[in-house]
């Protein structure tokens, strides 16, 4: 989470939606300070917010979940930065690589798992992400598939005059950029079914090659009832790390300039 006082604005980041890149660009060209976690929620910005810094624009990023998916079993394939085999970053060590995530890349080395096999094995429930957490108290939201562009109307909006733009940060290597090409004909039926409900709500759709595409009356509600437990969880139950972002990160590296000025 990035803040600038001086253009009043707030940025929510969440995973795998370039918040890399916004937060190094609002600290280096908008006077942006580290806020908490990279991936803080607006309920803990509230906790800690004056009532001025309340008003201030908020945005944040959306990208296609598919695509998330896709690149967090890239980054897991190549384990990237060995995130996924630094005890440091583990949970319990107050990091943020869960044991799902550990399961995940086990299954992936120890199976050489393809995609589809991933796939099969960890996404059976509609998917859901800290989206619906965030956008309900967003300003603006920033497509990720048309970033370049929508990143400059949205720093307008919130009062820049001729905003620089966006460097990207933090790019995944070895993924396909056609992501359909993932979601083979063997797993389409389950990709509608956990990715449908998410689309309808946030205005995505499928390719038109893959013809009738409407998740079912129970994966609607399977995902509405998981996306209210998932409010529960992170308001009242869910524990946070409270350590500075692992150094040499860009995250880190903000907190840690903005601690020490």
């Amino acid at each position: 989470m990035i803040i600038s006082h001086k253009y009043k604005l707030l940025f929510i980041g969440l995973p795998f939606s370039a918040s890399s890149a916004i937060s190094k660009e609002l600290y280096i060209q908008y006077e942006g300070k580290s806020l908490l976690r990279k991936h803080s929620l607006y309920w803990e910005f509230k906790k800690v917010a004056t009532k001025e810094e309340r008003k201030y624009f908020v945005f944040a990023v959306l990208r296609n979940p598919m695509e998330v998916v896709v690149t967090m079993y890239e980054k897991m394939r190549a384990n990237a930065k060995g995130n996924f085999t630094n005890a440091e970053l583990f949970v319990e060590n107050g990091g943020h690589i869960t044991k799902k995530h550990r399961q995940k890349f086990d299954f992936i080395h120890n199976k050489k798992a393809t995609f589809q096999q991933y796939f099969k094995k960890f996404f059976k429930k509609p998917y859901d992400n800290l989206a619906s957490l965030t956008f309900d108290h967003c300003d603006y939201i920033i497509s990720y598939e048309n970033i370049a562009e929508e990143y400059l109307i949205c720093m307008k909006k919130a009062g820049v005059k001729d905003p620089k733009p966006l460097p990207i940060a933090n790019k995944t290597s070895g993924k396909n950029e056609d992501i359909y090409s993932y979601y083979t004909d063997d797993i389409r039926k389950e990709a509608i079914s956990v990715f449908g409900p998410f689309f309808e709500r946030h205005n995505y759709s499928f390719p038109a090659s893959w013809g009738k595409s409407t998740p079912s009356i129970k994966s609607r509600l399977y995902f509405m009832t998981l996306r209210f437990l998932r409010k529960i969880n992170h308001r009242f139950f869910k524990k946070h790390p409270t350590r500075l972002s692992l150094k040499g990160t860009i995250y880190g590296d903000i907190q840690r300039k903005n601690n020490f000025n």
